[in-house]
């Protein structure tokens, strides 16, 4: 059974089945959910990441722009270490891995660490990211992870571990069963569950004349287990907070960051932000990150 199976996006505006369980009906309602979660589609194109992956490299490497991913890969590692998951003998991926701190991060216990990513730029620094840590097991790949035969490519069963972070190559239909036929122990996914972005409040107000609705209400995360559970595996969870205090200084990648959290994705969009950042000068930012992590074994599966 894969698990994105049977559901349109329809399915995502009843309310869940009543009346008892019932797999088959249940599983068609959180695919629904599931696939149509968010405000709404973004054009993936390798334009789009290569020009946020400008923006993120240049904040890494100034320590602004996204200064809790080294410490989310920190904690992501331990977690796995301490479930025996990221050992010598170890084959992982991260899919959709951005500037490549998770692969590096696995590399240094891992037998090899593998990131797949959409945009040209974003492995370019992941590569060089890696050699600067010293880890020589790594490999990396431009490709979208959507149009890969995973059966021509010979990564079916490839991996012990599939790893996926905040990605749409793993939101996309028939990506997550996709990505489950790679493993032949574990998967892992991580989304945001809850947002608090006081700067990104004012924004919304004050640039887009809007009440601030956090994009990420941990939708995905809901489906994404009951889709694990109802398909017959069994999801644990787990959650990590990234808390921030910060002064945040006018810059591209911030505007960026602020108009996506908005709703608003268009490079039109995070120029009305940077200017208003501008115009304030330095602001005091006070945020909270909530994410919500799903591992699963592929190999312990039963009928619903």
């Amino acid at each position: 059974m894969s698990v994105l199976h049977g559901g349109t996006a329809a399915d995502a505006d009843r309310a869940p089945p009543s009346g008892g369980f019932d797999a088959r009906s249940d599983l068609a309602y959180f695919t629904g959910l599931w696939e149509t979660r968010g405000r709404g589609p973004v054009c993936h194109t390798p334009e789009l990441w290569d020009s946020r992956a400008d923006e993120w490299i240049g904040g890494l490497e100034r320590g602004a722009g996204r200064p809790g991913m080294r410490d989310r890969a920190e904690a992501a590692a331990l977690y796995l270490r301490n479930r025996g998951l990221l050992g010598a003998n170890d084959s992982v991926i991260d899919v959709g891995c951005g500037p490549g701190l998770f692969v590096a991060e696995f590399a240094e216990t891992a037998g090899h660490a593998t990131g797949f990513d959409y945009s040209s730029r974003f492995i370019g620094y992941a590569e060089k990211y890696a050699a600067g840590r010293g880890v020589a097991n790594v490999s990396f790949r431009v490709c979208d992870f959507t149009a890969i035969d995973i059966d021509a490519e010979g990564l079916a069963g490839a991996f012990d571990l599939v790893f996926t972070s905040i990605t749409p190559a793993a939101s996309a239909k028939g990506c997550m069963d996709k990505l489950i036929r790679m493993s032949r122990g574990w998967c892992y996914n991580a989304s945001f569950v809850h947002a608090e972005d006081d700067l990104a409040e004012r924004v919304s107000r004050d640039v887009f004349g809007e009440r601030f609705t956090p994009r990420w209400n941990g939708s995905g995360f809901y489906a994404l287990v009951n889709l694990l559970w109802l398909s017959g595996y069994y999801p644990e969870t787990t959650y990590y907070d990234e808390t921030r205090d910060e002064d945040a200084a006018p810059e591209m990648a911030l505007a960026s960051e602020l108009a996506s959290r908005c709703g608003h994705e268009s490079g039109g969009d995070a120029g009305l932000v940077l200017r208003y950042l501008e115009k304030a000068g330095e602001i005091r930012r006070h945020s909270l990150f909530r994410y919500g992590a799903i591992l699963w074994n592929v190999t312990q599966r039963d009928r619903r």
